[in-house]
């Protein structure tokens, strides 16, 4: 029960979710997006859509569309669980980890699951024929609670 409960903890410290921007003109920007752990996994595509539509609405657009969309899925080490009376570690270089390990003991790594998502967002103001059909940033955040 010990080593089950310490395992489930590892994947929930390790949960993140962030967001990075970078301006592509004036009125497009690409969102990437990475998660990892239970908590975030799962909520990776509408954190994207919610940064979408805040990216909008902050340079005085009020549609966007998405282009150029990929998702990806995945795993990370969390870290590792220990059974005996020794002690092990690990560092981790690219997707490599090297362990080390003492007394009478083994180990097994822990991962934590990832998801991708990265996307390009195009801006329209409302009169402009592109936000015809195209996502309006208002109404996005308004269906997630956020306005």
């Amino acid at each position: 029960m010990k080593r089950i409960f310490i395992g489930v903890i590892s994947l929930f410290i390790t949960a993140c979710a962030t967001t990075s921007e970078m301006p592509l003109a004036q009125n497009m920007v690409r969102l990437d997006t990475q998660a990892s752990g239970l908590l975030f996994v799962g909520s990776a595509p509408s954190m994207t859509m919610k940064k979408a539509a805040e990216a909008t609405l902050k340079r005085g657009y009020t549609h966007f569309r998405l282009e150029q969309a990929s998702t990806s899925q995945g795993h990370t080490l969390a870290g590792i669980q220990t059974y005996g009376s020794g002690m092990a570690s690990a560092n981790v270089y690219g997707n490599t980890a090297y362990g080390t390990y003492t007394g009478q003991s083994f180990a097994r790594p822990v991962y934590a699951p990832t998801a991708n998502v990265g996307v390009t967002v195009v801006m329209f103001k409302a009169k402009e024929p592109g936000a015809r059909g195209a996502f309006d940033a208002a109404d996005v955040l308004k269906k997630q609670g956020k306005i």
